[in-house]
């Protein structure tokens, strides 16, 4: 009789544990990010006579790359129906192609969010994703930061192990002005649309 119910004390406090290791989460997801295509003014600077019609403007493409991000989250309220979080998401692509710039483009994101997740118990969870931040971007001409704003939302599946969920996700980190080439060449703000899958560790 001791030994049950020091079993069951036992099985009561991994519970607890349990249900207390839900408010931290910890995701490592890989993937790509793309941009879709800018437009920069040409130019006839070093031209006698300008031959370029006025407004006329060229594509400056980036292209996609190998990206990864790690994020932590907490829980700040469980509803059921949904839980909110607090996130600090942290993504790196370091290594991107395009024109008029190397290959040594990279950039870097830390966007703390707000990060809710609906049905939170279910064996799928829904869960969307707002916050901003700075990205850092480094080319072989310049380095320089520049704000950022993410946008992103995804799905976890369950596992049968509690601690451990698959994540697939898509988020978009809008950047403002960049003077670091090529992006200040952009007339517009530039998007770096990431999607990628990976893992969830819950503690």
């Amino acid at each position: 009789m001791y030994r049950c119910r020091c079993a069951l004390l036992l099985i009561l406090l991994l519970t607890g544990v349990a249900v207390y290791a839900q408010k931290t989460e910890v995701s490592m997801t890989l993937g790509a990010a793309v941009s879709p295509d800018g437009k920069e003014p040409l130019s006839c600077s070093n031209a006698i006579t300008c031959t370029i019609p006025q407004g006329t403007s060229n594509t400056i493409s980036i292209g996609s790359g190998f990206t990864w991000q790690v994020s932590l989250a907490y829980r700040l309220a469980n509803l059921k129906a949904a839980a909110l979080y607090v996130e600090l998401p942290f993504t790196n692509a370091p290594s991107r192609t395009g024109t008029s710039f190397s290959r040594n483009f990279s950039s870097v994101f830390f966007t703390p969010s707000a990060h809710v997740k609906f049905l939170p118990g279910r064996s799928i969870s829904p869960f969307a994703s707002v916050g901003g931040g700075v990205a850092h971007i480094s080319s072989l001409d310049s380095t320089g930061n520049a704000g950022a704003l993410q946008l992103g939302g995804g799905v976890d599946f369950r596992t049968p192990l509690r601690v451990l969920s698959i994540r697939t996700e898509v988020r978009d980190f809008i950047l403002g002005h960049a003077s670091v080439s090529p992006l200040g060449n952009f007339s517009s703000h530039v998007q770096n649309i990431f999607a990628g899958g990976g893992i969830v560790l819950k503690f």
